[in-house]
């Protein structure tokens, strides 16, 4: 089991000196009333500490919110994310037995960089803390080794004192094609975007080829996209009923 040592510690103080860095940070706070301005959940936030203390509130809108953000090229967004996911980061190498928690911040934010949003809106908190764990069994545990399941270390890491947001059970969510049915029948996205969703999420088409297919640009495609998934993000609690929502 991973015990605190002065490695592990190491990577906690400058994941604390940089958070404590970003609350007097210019650029930081910016960006952070941009979000506010365009995010109901996120309104009056004038600095990174405030946007982390609106996950526990709506966990799926604001995380899916700054995923959007990420997926765009938004580090600060993608660095907020790992804060608030952070607590559950330390526990999971805690009960970990073969890793350390640099291994699990580093599959943390692997993980977050490349979270399926259009595919999975709710239930991200759990979701992203499973594919960090399952992509540290895959580099630390060799397929013979494992006796125990990643489903396994998740549930033993939520039970610890101070759980953080998400949970272990329930992960599944709607099919892509799902997600962007309730989506067109809300009128969340026009038919043109939906069909360019389709192509790049469900079909997994790469960004040059999704533009051959749409006669768009390369640029087009992901500005396009982008705009798309935060207007999905700030919807999830919509696209998840179970019916879409649909009478």
């Amino acid at each position: 089991m991973a015990v605190p040592g002065q490695g592990r510690a190491a990577v906690l103080r400058r994941m604390d000196a940089e958070w404590a860095a970003l609350q007097e940070d210019g650029p930081a706070a910016r960006a952070c009333r941009r979000w506010a301005d365009g995010s109901v959940e996120l309104a009056g936030c004038a600095r990174p500490s405030d946007v982390l203390d609106r996950v526990a509130r709506a966990p799926d809108v604001v995380l899916g919110w700054l995923l959007a953000y990420a997926a765009g090229g938004d580090d600060l967004a993608a660095r907020v994310v790992l804060q608030a996911l952070l607590p559950k980061v330390v526990r999971m190498a805690a009960v970990d037995p073969r890793a350390e928690v640099d291994d699990y911040v580093a599959a943390m934010w692997c993980s977050v960089a490349a979270y399926p949003l259009v595919r999975r809106p709710t239930s991200v908190a759990a979701n992203l803390a499973l594919d960090a764990l399952k992509a540290v069994h895959r580099l630390r545990h060799p397929a013979p080794d494992v006796v125990t399941s990643p489903e396994v270390v998740l549930q033993a890491a939520d039970h610890a004192h101070g759980a953080v947001v998400g949970r272990a059970d329930d992960v599944a969510g709607p099919s892509v094609a799902e997600v962007l049915d309730r989506a067109r029948r809300h009128r969340l996205v026009d038919p043109a975007t939906g069909d360019l969703l389709r192509s790049v999420y469900a079909d997994g088409l790469s960004r040059a080829s999704a533009a051959r297919r749409h006669g768009l640009s390369p640029g087009a495609v992901r500005q396009r996209c982008s705009r798309a998934v935060k207007v999905l993000a700030a919807h999830a609690e919509l696209l998840d009923a179970p019916g879409g929502g649909f009478s």
